[in-house]
C-alpha cells in the first residue's frame, strides 16, 4: 500500500496504525495482533530455537558454490578453480574463500534433489512444503506457519520477518514468502531495500543501510539515529488525540503501541549499536547489513527471518553467463548478474554470519539454512551460462545445536545427480520444524474450514540430531 508520507514526515502514531508491509495489504499494526490472537491456541512454552533463512533465488549453482568438480572437463568444472576448505572432504568455489575458512561449523548437503524446474513451482515446495504444482490456492510461508504455531521468542518483537529488496518484477514469486490462507495477521514483519540501479556492480558495493526501508516509509538511518528517535518517543504522547484517547486504546492497539516505542524492537534494527569493526566484517553492502540485522533480530527475540537476496526472487538465475550475467531487464532495479557480482558479497556476508553465531554462542539455537530452488545444469551451455537443474544442488546449514562438521550426502563425478542420499526439500523443511519444536503433522485449517496438514511428506535428515 504506497504510503503519503515521506520517511522524513511519518509519525509514530502512523507508524503504529499503518501497515506493515503485509504483503501489499494495509492493516494496522493492531489489527494484526488482534487477528493474530485469534488464530493462537493455547499450549507449553516452545524452545528458544530460531531460524534464519538466506534464500537465493532463481536457482544457484552448486558448481559455484559449495560442490565444484575441479577434475572434469572445463565444459562441467566452468570458468572458476574450486579451493579447500576447513571442512574435510568438501571443496569450495574460489570465488568464497572466506565462506570456505568456516566450513567447519556447518553441514553440506550435495544430494538436494526433485524433478521439478519450474520456478514458482519449487518455491513453494521449498517455502511452503507443498510439492504439487497446483498455484490456485495460497498456502502459507515457513515463516507464517512458524508466526501461527510458536510465535516471537520475545514480547515486543514480531515472529516472522523478511529482509529483502523490493520486488520489480515477478511479483507473484514473493507470494510463496507470505501467509497465503493463514491471513495478513502472518505476515512477516517487512525490512526493504529500494531498487538498486543495474549498473550497482562490484566497485559499488560498499553502499550504506540507508536504502533499507523499514514498514511504512520509516527507513533504518533514521532508526539508526537514536537522538531522533528518542525525540520522537517523546513527543508520541502528544501526537495522540487525548490523554483519554490513549487510555481508551483496546490491548491489541496497546500492544501495538508496545511494539513500535518498546526498547527491544528499537535496540533490534539499530545497527549502529555494533562496533565499526562488526559492521565491516560484514560489508557494508545490503547483503551484509541484512545478515547484521537478522542476527540482531533473532538474538531480541524474532523467530524466524528469512533473508531474501534477489529483488524477483531469480538473482541466481544464469542462463546467459556464470560469470557476469547482465541480461536486460524490463525494470532498471533488477538485473539477474553473475558471480562475479555475486560471489563477494554472499561470501563475505554468510562468513561473517556463521562466524558471529559461533562468537556468541547463538549457533546453539540459531539454525541457519542457505539454499534455493534447484541447481545448474553440469555442462555450459552456448552462451557460457547454466540451465534450470532440479535433478542435483547443494544446500548450506549451520547450528541449531545440530551436528555440524559434515558433508551429508554425495554427488556424481559430474555433478549432475546425487550418488547416494538424496534430500528433497520436504525433508529440510521437517528438519527446520524438528529444530523449532513444530510438528509437521498437525493441520491448520483453511479459508474455507478444511484441516490443511503443515507438511504432507518428508523426513528428518537424522545426520544432524
Amino acid at each position: 500500500m504506497p504510503s503519503r508520507y515521506s520517511p522524513r514526515q511519518v509519525s509514530r502514531r502512523q507508524f503504529m496504525m499503518g501497515s506493515l508491509c503485509a504483503g501489499g495489504a494495509g492493516l494496522a499494526l493492531g489489527d494484526v495482533l488482534r487477528l493474530r490472537s485469534l488464530a493462537a491456541g493455547p499450549g507449553q512454552a516452545p524452545p528458544d530455537t530460531s531460524v534464519i533463512q538466506i534464500w537465493l533465488g532463481g536457482g544457484p549453482s552448486q558448481f559455484e558454490t559449495f560442490d565444484p568438480k575441479p577434475l572434469a572437463p572445463v565444459e562441467i568444472r566452468g570458468p572458476y578453480r574450486a579451493i579447500r576448505s576447513k571442512l574435510p572432504g568438501a571443496l569450495v568455489c574460489d570465488m568464497m574463500p572466506l565462506t570456505a575458512g568456516v566450513l567447519d561449523k556447518t553441514a553440506i548437503i550435495k544430494s538436494f534433489t526433485h524433478p521439478y524446474d519450474d520456478h514458482f513451482g519449487v518455491m513453494r515446495w521449498c517455502l511452503e512444503g507443498r510439492k504439487e504444482p497446483d498455484k490456485s490456492n495460497a498456502y502459507p510461508s515457513v515463516g507464517s506457519i512458524v508466526s501461527r504455531f510458536r510465535g516471537p521468542r520475545q514480547p515486543g518483537m514480531p515472529a516472522y520477518a523478511m529482509l529483502s529488496e523490493e520486488p520489480v518484477m515477478h511479483h507473484h514469486l514473493f507470494d510463496a514468502m507470505g501467509p497465503g490462507y493463514l491471513g495478513v495477521s502472518h505476515s512477516p514483519f517487512s525490512v526493504l531495500q529500494n531498487p538498486y540501479p543495474f549498473e550497482f556492480q562490484t566497485d559499488r558495493l560498499r553502499t550504506a543501510t540507508s536504502s533499507l526501508e523499514l514498514a511504512n516509509d520509516v527507513t533504518l538511518d533514521r532508526i539508526n539515529d537514536r537522538k531522533t528517535l528518542l525525540a520522537d518517543l517523546d513527543r508520541l504522547p502528544r501526537q495522540l488525540d487525548s490523554q483519554r484517547t490513549r487510555d481508551g486504546l483496546d490491548p491489541f492497539a496497546s500492544l501495538a503501541l508496545e511494539l513500535v516505542t518498546s526498547a527491544k524492537a528499537q535496540k533490534a534494527f539499530d545497527l549502529n549499536a555494533e562496533s565499526a569493526a562488526t559492521r565491516e566484517r560484514y560489508g557494508s553492502h545490503r547483503w551484509g547489513q541484512m545478515a547484521l540485522l537478522a542476527r540482531r533480530l533473532v538474538e531480541s527475540g524474532v523467530t524466524f527471518v528469512t533473508l531474501n537476496t534477489a529483488p524477483d526472487c531469480l538473482r541466481w538465475d544464469w542462463h546467459a553467463s556464470i560469470t557476469k550475467e547482465n541480461r536486460p531487464q524490463p525494470d532498471p532495479g533488477g538485473p539477474n548478474v553473475g558471480m562475479e557480482w555475486s560471489g563477494p558479497p554472499l561470501d563475505r556476508a554468510l562468513s561473517a554470519l556463521i562466524t558471529d553465531l559461533s562468537e556468541r554462542e547463538l549457533c546453539r539455537n540459531v539454525l541457519l539454512v542457505v539454499w534455493g530452488e534447484f541447481g545448474r545444469t553440469p555442462k555450459i551451455n552456448a552462451t557460457g551460462g547454466r540451465d534450470h537443474w532440479p535433478r542435483l544442488g547443494s544446500v548450506l546449514l549451520a547450528g541449531g545445536g545440530l551436528k555440524m562438521g559434515q558433508v551429508i550426502g554425495e554427488s556424481s563425478a559430474d555433478g549432475g545427480l546425487p550418488a547416494y542420499r538424496p534430500i528433497s526439500p520436504s525433508d529440510v523443511l521437517a528438519t527446520l520444524y524438528k529444530h523449532l519444536g513444530i510438528d509437521p503433522n498437525q493441520n491448520a485449517v483453511n479459508l474455507q474450514g478444511r484441516p490443511i496438514p503443515l507438511l504432507p511428506d518428508g523426513k528428518v535428515i537424522d545426520e544432524l540430531f
